[in-house]
């Protein structure tokens, strides 16, 4: 057996964000990641403005603009005959999920190991897969919406991607339509990504194409678990909100920095998580509620189609920035 202070359990956005952060605090940790980089991912291939201060602060932004990244600069809103330009106050980046995943990953995570079991014991936690097993002081699940090991509430939405082969330039196009709701934005490759969140009833319409990825049933809220759980395991932002990258980097990075604070202080694990939960609510429920808030809005469609040529272009970039 071997041992860490920390384990990651998941070694995508938020793991990887958390493992290099508790690197750089000085914190020995290892994230496991049951799959191997680059791979195919539904997502919208947009990273917010402020995803890309992630980005900087983590020290990978040069990496991704060398690997082809393309700024984003303004956002084109639609519902039906309507629509809004949004010019950003700060750029944005298109780059496929596959492409970042591998560069934020580096050599901080350990691809292929699947962890399939956590103990907690009184000095901590043993976390144990095929071939391997490790004693540590602190469990942070990044293990996204399959994660085993916390709980969540699903929604009957699914995600749809898919990839073309022309550029976009350097808008955002987001449609809302009957069924749903995504958008486009130009990606490394001179290619487009498409993603959408479509209602479980309509999926069948829109999963004909042969190189469509498919993700689902989507899940907002979490249910009280027993780890510190970071990105999509912590419970999704809005994917209309275009921050679930940034969600997945700051959530990663802040769980770092408590759970270092918590080791060197001698901080029992339950105070830690009771510390993230704190924290992450402070920055992360405003906009949660936010998405709560508009999807209920989105149900009432005629209302909605009325009142959205009346949304001024600056609530438009509170969703962005």
């Amino acid at each position: 057996m071997t041992k860490h202070d920390v384990v990651i359990i998941g070694g995508s956005l938020g793991g990887a964000a958390c493992a290099r952060e508790l690197a750089r605090l000085g914190i020995d940790a290892a994230a496991f990641e049951r799959d191997r980089f680059p791979r195919a991912r539904v997502c919208g291939g947009f990273v917010s403005p402020g995803g890309v201060d992630c980005l900087e602060r983590l020290g990978v932004l040069d990496d991704v603009r060398v690997a082809g990244a393309v700024e984003v600069s303004s956002a084109k809103v639609r519902m039906g005959s309507a629509e809004v330009d949004v010019l950003f106050q700060r750029p944005g980046l298109g780059i496929s999920r596959s492409a970042l995943d591998k560069i934020v990953a580096g050599e901080s995570v350990h691809q292929g190991f699947a962890v399939s079991r956590v103990v907690q014991m009184d000095a901590g936690f043993v976390v144990s897969g095929l071939g391997f097993e490790v004693a540590c002081s602190a469990v942070v699940d990044a293990a996204g919406k399959p994660s085993r090991f916390t709980r969540r509430r699903g929604k009957e939405e699914f995600g749809i991607q898919y990839t073309e082969e022309a550029a976009r330039g350097n808008v955002l196009d987001f449609w809302f339509f009957e069924d749903g709701y995504g958008g486009a934005v130009s990606v490394e490759g001179r290619r487009s990504n498409f993603c959408f969140l479509i209602n479980k009833d309509s999926l069948q319409k829109y999963v004909g194409r042969p190189d469509c990825l498919v993700t689902g049933p989507l899940a907002y809220d979490r249910r009280p678990g027993d780890y510190i759980a970071v990105g999509d395991a912590a419970g999704m932002v809005d994917p209309f909100c275009g921050e679930g990258m940034r969600h997945a980097l700051d959530s990663g990075m802040l769980a770092a920095r408590i759970v270092a604070r918590g080791i060197r202080a001698g901080r029992g694990y339950s105070e830690m998580r009771r510390e993230y939960e704190v924290e992450w609510n402070s920055r992360w429920g405003w906009k949660r509620a936010l998405g709560a808030g508009l999807r209920q809005f989105l149900h009432h469609r005629d209302f909605s189609r009325a009142a959205f040529r009346f949304i001024p272009p600056r609530l438009w970039n509170r969703l962005w920035h």
